[in-house]
């Protein structure tokens, strides 16, 4: 059905991600007692093992936009709301707000089965999650086009690179780290890949020629699905497919793999850095198991519709989608060969400060996102305190892609019971009665519930635990069996 369609895509506006390669906010970067950091770097090790609670072990959805309701939707004179299609909202005003690239994402994870241990000066770890998202990119020139139209006789656009994708599968993780040196960690993880269903939608280029005689376009775009899981249907091939539910069942495989690295020299202690790659891989899929078709040649157009008041979100949508595309011709083509799909790779760079016997610490972490539609930086600065052993909080106030905005998390990490996480990397400052981000969409929120299993042997230990490393989250520490600790000079024995 098109609704379908159009909830994806209304979805991906409203709510924006993300990030979404990065498979967990970045403020938990810098705390050491939650069990999952290993994901953001695969050198990381936890201060105890674990058992994740299924599904609640690490939960995880985020969305990003540079674009906010506050972009899309303008008071009118009658008191109600309109669209920027409506002619009471002045070109000029909304084409300021505008980016040269405007992108919307949502991503979500959550951990079926999880776990971690030691062995030795090494540390294990398994995961077999499931993830999924969602991507939209649309230049300046898309809605210029839509908003002002044809302004002489005639009016000419280019619009470049308008794309949507969304994405959904399963991973199977096996990790490892362990210490190469007194001050260097090492860690790897490879990640076996089960594709659910793929889709996308991309035009590299459409030229629109407007006059009082004719409105044409000239394009060359694609519409893709990989899967069965998704049922695609296109009757009439200048309107919205029809999208359907299909089969429940694998239909592509993959590789990826994370590494990870962190140095803590020796010569100045509490000082670190980190480095992470992550999600450097592939999802192939059979020639079977595609569908696609094509667009290219020239169309007349009829142009987009002006969209009052009284009509609600979805339908304004729907109407804007159908209206776009209109200017394709689409028809559906033959698919001879598997084809490989890129996943969104992840870089990061960390480096922290501890000060006061490690019971407080400022991290700045730069977080680089390869998206198939768009490239996102952030970079965050971090505050972590940890007054006791179990409890941990951070603070971080991240830019992000023009946008700033606070995070925090909170750990509970007793040696017994359960351990609790709750973080979010970004909250946006001015939202709707809705909760829907007026400026910038960007937010997440992340938790997780695990089972300790007993702690890092390598860990120190002592009677005393504010007079010790309370930061001691690498195997490091193992090389020499004696570590200086707290400010009073006193030795620990490495159990």
């Amino acid at each position: 059905m098109k609704r379908l369609f159009v909830m994806l895509v209304l979805g991906t506006m409203a709510w924006a991600s993300v990030r979404s390669q990065s498979p967990v906010s970045g403020i938990e970067y810098f705390q050491p007692g939650y069990s999952y950091r290993h994901l953001l770097n695969p050198a990381f090790v936890p201060l105890c093992g674990y058992v994740g609670i299924p599904v609640l072990g690490n939960l995880n959805a985020s969305v990003g936009s540079n674009m906010g309701l506050s972009t899309l939707l303008y008071p009118l004179s009658d008191g109600s709301l309109g669209t920027f299609m409506h002619p009471e909202v002045d070109a000029d005003a909304f084409m300021k707000k505008i980016h040269r690239r405007n992108y919307a994402g949502m991503d979500f994870q959550t951990a079926l089965l999880s776990g971690g241990w030691f062995m030795g000066k090494s540390f294990w770890n398994v995961n077999v999650s499931v993830r999924g998202m969602l991507q939209m990119g649309l230049p300046y020139e898309f809605f210029e086009f839509a908003k002002k139209g044809m302004q002489g006789n005639p009016s000419e656009y280019t619009m470049e690179n308008l794309e949507f994708s969304a994405r959904a599968y399963l991973e199977l993780a096996v990790g490892y780290a362990r210490p190469i040196h007194p001050d260097i960690t090492v860690g790897g993880k490879f990640k076996f890949l089960v594709g659910l269903t793929e889709m996308e939608f991309r035009a590299e280029r459409v030229d629109a020629y407007l006059s009082e005689d004719v409105w044409k376009v000239n394009s060359s775009a694609d519409f893709q699905v990989f899967g069965r899981l998704i049922d695609p249907d296109w009757p009439d091939r200048q309107s919205l497919p029809y999208l359907t539910l299909g089969d429940v069942r694998p239909s592509g495989y993959g590789i990826a793999v994370d590494m990870g690295a962190e140095y803590r020299p020796s010569f100045l202690p509490g000082l670190r850095f980190s480095l992470s790659l992550l999600d450097l891989g592939f999802l192939a899929y059979p020639a079977q198991d595609i569908t696609r078709y094509s667009a290219s040649g020239e169309v007349q157009y009829d142009g987009l519709e002006e969209i009052g008041p009284g009509l609600d979100v979805e339908e304004a949508i729907k109407n804007t989608l159908d209206d776009m595309f209109s200017m394709f011709d689409f028809g559906k083509t033959d698919v001879e060969k598997s084809v490989g799909r890129m996943l969104n790779p992840v870089l990061n760079m960390g480096v922290e400060y501890a000060l006061w016997n490690n019971r407080f610490s400022v991290g700045l972490l730069n977080t680089t996102t390869f998206h198939h539609c768009y490239t996102e930086n952030e970079l965050s600065v971090v505050a972590n305190l940890r007054p006791v052993r179990w409890f941990s909080f951070s603070l971080a106030y991240s830019f992000l892609a023009g946008a700033n905005g606070l995070g925090w998390a909170l750990n509970f990490s007793p040696d017994v019971g359960l351990n609790l996480f709750l973080a979010s990397n970004y909250l946006p400052l001015s939202v709707s009665p809705q909760l829907i981000p007026l400026k910038r969409a960007h937010a997440d929120i992340q938790f997780g519930l695990v089972v300790p299993l007993g702690r890092n042997r390598l860990a120190i230990e002592d009677k005393n635990p504010m007079d010790v490393n309370v930061f001691p989250y690498t195997p490091k520490d193992s090389f020499g069996g004696w570590k200086q600790a707290g400010q009073k000079g006193k030795k620990v024995k490495i159990r």
